[in-house]
């Protein structure tokens, strides 16, 4: 298991700056909030990136990224917006390849008309679920080409998601239909649908990368862990035994440290103690 340092934490820090913070801190791995305002990969030269690259092997971090979400939708009937979605997709999918890593995170589109519109609602919904599905089979063969795994994350707690289940998530994977595509399992999005156990029990041998987070079991907080009343029983031994990155995702529009500080410290006691 590899400790990750969430970029979304420290959202304000440049994405370099989250390396060595990364390293600093104790961490072994730095996930990079691949959008504004800590990164625009359009933006990075390649000299840039392998400066990086000799950065995250120095200081023996590994690299993932997630991939830009924020007014994109892969699933969006607008050719534009749907082209524009899966190209900055597989430019996460680039970026994080030029800089060594193998992990980049990646959500899911969303429906965009109400299923209270009828008969034809359901059939615009079954639309896109065929463009989402054709987005992600673009993004996962760009993937599969530089040898990186592209994880889907579970966020079938929003009522506007493509996936409204675990099962839904599953039956993405098996009509994709590429070995790379596997899962991230962020566990409060788990508490505020059907639960950690029983999506550990689904997507099992899937996970590829956790999102350990903490909330209040109402929304999701994304507090420092350790200020939340998770209870984390459930998922110990597998965290214990996990071979892969498990980034705790803070979410913090700040450049301190504190919250990443104290959030390797209490995951340290909650997973070992």
């Amino acid at each position: 298991m590899k400790i990750g340092l969430a970029g979304a934490s420290m959202m304000l820090s440049g994405w370099k700056e989250g390396i060595k913070a990364a390293s600093q801190l104790g961490y072994d791995a730095y996930e990079i909030f691949g959008e504004f305002p800590q990164t625009d990969a359009d933006k990075i030269s390649p000299a840039e990136r392998e400066d990086a690259k000799a950065l995250a092997h120095s200081h023996r971090v590994e690299i993932a990224v997630h991939a830009p979400f924020n007014s994109l939708n892969l699933a969006a009937f607008n050719r534009g917006i749907r082209e524009e979605s899966i190209r900055q997709s597989i430019e996460a999918v680039k970026f994080c390849k030029d800089l060594g890593g193998r992990t980049v995170i990646i959500h899911n589109g969303e429906y965009v008309i109400d299923p209270a519109w009828g008969d034809q609602a359901q059939r615009a919904r079954g639309i896109q679920w065929d463009l989402n599905l054709d987005s992600l089979k673009r993004i996962a063969e760009a993937a599969e080409k530089l040898g990186v795994f592209l994880c889907l994350e579970n966020c079938n707690f929003v009522g506007n998601k493509m996936e409204s289940s675990l099962e839904d998530l599953l039956r993405i994977k098996r009509e994709v239909d590429y070995a790379n595509l596997k899962f991230t399992l962020d566990i409060g999005h788990s508490r505020l649908a059907e639960g950690v156990e029983q999506a550990l029990r689904i997507l099992g041998d899937e996970i590829r990368h956790i999102h350990f987070t903490d909330n209040l079991g109402k929304r999701d907080d994304h507090l420092v862990i350790g200020k939340g009343n998770f209870d984390y029983a459930p998922l110990k031994d597998f965290v214990r035994k996990f071979e892969h990155i498990v980034t705790l995702e803070v979410i913090r529009l700040d450049s301190s440290l504190e919250p990443a500080r104290e959030s390797i410290k209490h995951f340290r006691k909650i997973i070992f103690d």
